[in-house]
């Protein structure tokens, strides 16, 4: 039998779903009182479950205003989606043998959802960054290595928090995006068993993103 989790664990659990489902979004503050009032706990397992989520860099520290959700700054951002390439290739890669029947579909749903929304002006940011997201976790997922995958979910936490991906992507980036979404699950139902192609399509699909959005920023 599992033991209870902490209360500090819950807190941290807690906390953590917030930011990554957007509740609590890029420069929102935590205050810690408002926080242990909400889950009910003391405010020790809360400062413990921030300074946890300020060490996995979800969360930053600053002088006179406290903890707030990380905001990536405009000049990382390339650096982060080429360590997403990297480990989202290989995931994808991994993925292929345990992928479900199930998961293809939903994948498929999710690229038609974001192909749809790029279309409709003006823009919903928020949901079309969210919508990648979960189309890229559907298949990374299946990848049966969960450190890699904890990995990549905190990864798309920090994009969700750049200015320059979350103001770019969706119109720079996202009708070429969805294409290549149909191209690699094509990819996975045809080529399932050559792990260095599919490795090599996704890794491409992730750099593109830094190729078209550099491109505008210099503009």
């Amino acid at each position: 039998m599992q033991p209870e989790p902490s209360k500090h664990e819950l807190a941290y659990r807690e906390i953590r779903g917030r930011i990554i489902d957007g509740r609590c979004g890029p420069g929102h503050r935590l205050v810690l009182s408002s926080l242990a009032r909400e889950l009910d706990v003391s405010p020790v397992p809360v400062r413990e479950a921030i300074r946890r989520l300020e060490a996995e860099g979800l969360v930053h520290f600053e002088r006179n205003v406290g903890a707030r959700v990380a905001t990536l700054q405009d000049e990382e951002w390339e650096r982060l989606v080429e360590m997403l390439a990297l480990l989202d290739g290989y995931a994808f890669a991994a993925a292929a043998p345990r992928v479900t029947a199930e998961r293809i579909a939903e994948a498929r749903a999710l690229n038609a959802e974001l192909r749809a929304g790029a279309t409709v002006q003006p823009l919903d940011h928020g949901r079309i960054m969210a919508l990648h997201r979960r189309f890229h976790r559907t298949l990374y997922g299946c990848c049966g290595n969960r450190y890699m995958i904890e990995a990549l979910d905190g990864m798309w936490v920090r994009i969700a928090a750049s200015r320059v991906l979350a103001s770019l992507y969706p119109a720079v980036r996202l009708p070429a995006a969805v294409d290549e979404h149909d191209a690699l699950i094509d990819l996975l139902e045809s080529d399932a068993h050559d792990a260095a192609k599919l490795e090599t399509a996704a890794r491409e699909h992730n750099l593109n993103a830094i190729r078209a959005i550099r491109g505008r920023v210099g503009d």
